[in-house]
């Protein structure tokens, strides 16, 4: 970590780099920069969120813009043409997800299994999780939908998930938080 980062807001983590987004809006990025990820580009404007996929990095912008810098072996890095009114981002191994105001998501990137085919009739997602090569939304009504490599059941959502709050995903795993009326929590 840089002995000078200071006022943080967020934290992403890649592969093998890592980034920072400070208070005044700049991004600091450290680790292995084999394909560019922890090299930012200047003239980035108001950065409000960031993520790291395995070899790449995205910023979204105050204005509902995405920018992405690493590596583009699958196209992760070639956000779409007019994509515009993005709330949330998230890098996966070799894609790339974005959720726009409206609830819908889009993915673009590697798709080998699917993990950038957004099922259809996907909408009201409130967050977005890229894992390795499979991705997770929440829906407003507190239900996880997933999609992608299978391998080790990582796109399971069991039938009674429900009361979501939070989700994440890993290279071959997914996690999800319920909160339930009285105030309790559960993974």
């Amino acid at each position: 970590v840089p002995e000078d980062l200071k006022l943080v807001n967020a934290i992403a983590a890649g592969g093998w780099h890592s980034l920072a987004l400070q208070g005044d809006g700049r991004i600091r990025a450290w680790g292995r920069n084999d394909f560019g990820q922890a090299s930012v580009p200047g003239n980035l404007g108001e950065v409000i969120a960031i993520t790291a996929g395995t070899w790449h990095s995205m910023a979204l912008r105050r204005d509902g813009t995405v920018r992405a810098w690493g590596n583009n072996n699958h196209g992760q890095r070639n956000v779409p043409s007019g994509l515009n009114n993005v709330i949330a981002i998230a890098g996966g191994a070799q894609h790339s997800l974005a959720l726009r105001e409206d609830g819908t998501v889009r993915a673009w990137g590697r798709n080998n299994k699917g993990q950038s085919r957004v099922p259809n009739n996907l909408d009201e997602v409130i967050a977005i999780a890229a894992g390795g090569y499979h991705n997770l939304a929440l829906q407003k009504n507190g239900k996880v939908i997933a999609w992608g490599n299978n391998d080790q059941g990582q796109t399971n959502v069991p039938a009674t998930l429900d009361r979501v709050i939070a989700i994440s995903a890993g290279g071959y795993h997914s996690i999800a938080l319920q909160e339930f009326e009285d105030g309790t929590r559960n993974l």
